[in-house]
């Protein structure tokens, strides 16, 4: 069942996605709201899907190099590195599976974050809506973040430097084709640095029935689309259904959709 919550605020949200990418809430962050809220509502962390709407985002004022000071002939930071934080006004569609119940998904939102901004609504709006990009129809305006359609922009880098400077040609090409969108890079997942199934059992972990391993981040390519545009909302189920992000894993990837996958997979690990 999918479920539209509208016109969310949160303050001192992270806006810092990963080594390389930073400015926007990551959609990895909205992918951790809805895990977070489906054991309450019996679903799968996994299996949930959520397509954020952004209205505005205002990056807070404020330092964001430490203050430096001399030592050993030379200037050293005395300070760690503030976090780049704003405020989020954001809409979002959830895809709950199993779940029916609108008030339940506003109970389990009640006092949530998003990547670390707490929620400034007491009452939060949740309604039904359709399984269709009909969903947003009714949705205020705003961009709602979601994969490229063009497959030559499903690219991802862990780092290296052609893999960056590949996505930045994508980002920046020399000429707009109509469609084109508007491109973002987003961080899009992750790539494990260790077998789950092998790995040493670390202390101080969150869930201690889930391996605790080393990762690299993964950096894609989003586009922001009109909430308004016909690609949305003249969407079939099966099509509005592969733009919303969930978690997907394969070898040593966990990605935040299928489509960035690199072809062939690049590693033998098998995740559980």
């Amino acid at each position: 069942m999918k479920f539209l919550v509208s016109n969310l605020t949160a303050s001192r949200v992270n806006l810092l996605m990963n080594d390389y990418a930073s400015g926007l809430p990551s959609p990895l962050a909205f992918l951790g709201l809805g895990a977070a809220i489906a054991p309450e509502l019996g679903a799968e962390r996994w299996k949930v899907g959520v397509l954020p709407v952004l209205h505005d985002v205002a990056v807070s004022n404020g330092r964001t190099k430490p203050e430096m000071t001399p030592a050993s002939g030379r200037f050293s930071p005395i300070e760690i590195i503030e976090d780049l934080t704003g405020t989020v006004r954001f809409s979002l569609v959830l895809d709950i599976p199993d779940c029916s119940n609108e008030i339940a998904v506003q109970t389990a939102l009640a006092g949530r974050r998003l990547a670390g901004g707490l929620f400034q609504e007491t009452k939060i709006r949740v309604e039904r809506v359709a399984p269709d990009g009909g969903a947003l129809r009714h949705a205020p305006r705003g961009w709602a973040l979601i994969r490229p359609e063009d497959p030559s922009r499903h690219a991802v880098s862990r780092g290296d430097v052609r893999s960056h400077l590949a996505i930045a040609e994508l980002l920046y090409p020399a000429e707009r084709e109509p469609g084109f969108g508007w491109p973002v890079p987003v961080a899009v997942g992750h790539f494990l640095l260790e077998d789950p199934i092998t790995a040493t059992p670390r202390r101080g972990t969150r869930n201690p029935d889930l391996p605790h391993v080393f990762t690299e981040p993964v950096l894609g390519i989003g586009e922001l689309v009109s909430v308004r545009n016909r690609r949305l909302t003249d969407a079939s189920p099966h099509a509005f259904d592969d733009l919303f992000w969930r978690w997907h894993a394969e070898g040593a990837w966990i990605l935040g959709h299928r489509v960035y996958y690199p072809a062939p997979c690049s590693s033998s690990m098998e995740i559980a």
